[in-house]
């Protein structure tokens, strides 16, 4: 458990004033300008930041702010913290500004005096609580049923390389759903918010949170009717990232032959066992013959006769499933008709190994 998670507090402390605490080794970088300036964290607490600089901001003012870990500005958004602070007061050493978060983001960082005052602050759980509260902000809009539960899970129930899985999967989430119409009344089962974010943390990898996350934008509804969603999200989570990978190099191939002009075939084209090894860059025809199989097994490619001959196993086709060819069409974020979608540049290529 973390220092942060230790002063997260229940519910009936949160109308009381956010306590204050030092942080040492967390800094606040002025962004207004082109030239972000650091500037030292005297205090900090869920509403507000008290900073130590002689300058002196007309009170009032809005200033842009980034937190994060003391050194040079982080050029990732996974470790700094982005937003506004109006100025409220002035003090001898500095001044003390409230912060202007959007609607609906609820930071909860220590809330009242307790034993653990005295415990070092680690600056990237900071960092990490408001982000987390901006996530929630986003969760709450498509989900307030189950926003909490997940918000406490990031909290409190992940590792930190989970939780930096995510919230990579929310960020993602947020920004595909900013592409669509109607897209303040789209709203996700509860249950599928809760699946995505406990299977999905897993997912170290950038292409494959992308893939999580493009399933839960497309499982966000006007109605909240989505059990093909539900079964979706249930099949994805039993594949590994190698067949994930060999999904998506098959569906690739499909896509790119059904996008030609005057293609008119009734089935997706297929691969050969060759072309996924070559993709793959692997010459573990065992271990292929055998993913090959599970994702036979999940109805997600259709049946194929294997060969004892190498050469002839090598040039068996594989051709994805209606199912699978839904899957990958959701976990790329797309809403419409399988077949309308396909076209080379909606793949994300990492996965693919193009």
């Amino acid at each position: 458990m973390s220092p942060l998670s230790k002063w997260i507090k229940p519910s009936y402390a949160r109308h009381r004033r956010p306590a204050r605490r030092p942080a040492p080794g967390l800094t606040a970088y002025k962004t207004n300008s082109s030239n972000p300036v650091a500037v030292p964290i005297k205090d900090i607490s869920s509403t507000g930041v008290y900073l130590e600089t002689p300058e002196r901001w007309i009170p009032g003012d809005l200033v842009s702010l980034s937190l994060q870990k003391d050194g040079p500005p982080e050029l990732s958004p996974e470790r700094r913290f982005d937003l506004k602070a109006r100025t409220v007061r002035w003090g001898d050493d500095g001044m003390g500004l409230a912060f202007v978060l959007p609607s609906g983001m609820k930071v909860h960082l220590w809330e009242e005096t307790s034993e653990f005052e005295e415990d070092a602050v680690d600056p990237e759980d900071v960092v990490r609580e408001f982000r987390i509260a901006e996530a929630g902000a986003f969760l709450r809009r498509i989900s307030p049923d189950a926003a909490e539960r997940v918000e406490q899970l990031m909290r409190k129930g992940l590792s930190r390389q989970r939780c930096s899985s995510a919230l990579a999967i929310a960020v993602k989430a947020e920004e595909l759903l900013a592409f669509g119409s109607l897209t303040d009344r789209m709203r996700v089962h509860p249950d599928i918010l809760v699946r995505v974010f406990e299977d999905g943390s897993w997912a170290e990898a950038e292409w494959l949170q992308h893939f999580w996350a493009g399933l839960l934008a497309t499982s966000c509804t006007l109605d909240e009717v989505s059990s093909l969603n539900l079964a979706l999200i249930d099949v994805f989570s039993q594949l590994t990232p190698i067949h994930a990978r060999i999904l998506a190099i098959i569906c690739a191939k499909a896509a790119k032959a059904m996008a030609e002009p005057g293609w008119a075939g009734s089935h997706p084209p297929s691969s050969s066992v060759a072309e996924i090894i070559e993709k793959m860059d692997t010459r573990e025809l065992v271990r292929i013959d055998r993913d090959l199989g599970h994702l036979e097994n999940m109805e997600l490619i259709k049946k194929i006769e294997m060969s004892s001959r190498l050469e002839a196993f090598r040039d068996a086709p594989i051709t994805p499933t209606d199912f699978g060819l839904e899957l990958n069409a959701r976990c790329n974020a797309y809403r419409g008709e399988v077949q309308s979608f396909y076209s080379p540049a909606t793949f994300y290529t990492t996965a693919q190994g193009e």
